[in-house]
């Protein structure tokens, strides 16, 4: 896997709503699918997806992240997931993540 995606969580909300923690960002090896698809979104609804990103193992990605990847041309696409998938055969073996 030769790309990178920088991966911005928010911060952790009370049961008020206030933040209660700083935004954390971090960076991924992935590879990068800029393509069209249609998917089912977590709600079971048809959407279109405009990238797919492959992380190794079980990724600690979660819905309400943004998912930040710059191409080769300098192309910088930033969404949050719409659907999360782990395929696997005994045990994950990567995560699929559709934006």
């Amino acid at each position: 896997m030769k790309d990178i995606a920088t991966i911005k969580r928010p911060g952790v909300k009370d049961d008020w709503g206030n933040v209660t923690s700083e935004p954390v960002e971090f960076t991924l090896k992935c590879r990068a699918d800029i393509v069209t698809n249609v998917v089912q979104n977590q709600l079971g609804e048809e959407v279109v997806s405009g990238a797919s990103f492959m992380f190794d193992k079980l990724a600690d990605i979660r819905y309400d992240d943004e998912i930040s990847y710059t191409n080769e041309l300098g192309v910088t696409v930033e969404r949050t997931p719409i659907k999360i998938d782990y395929p696997k055969i005994t045990k994950v073996v990567l995560t699929r993540v559709y934006v």
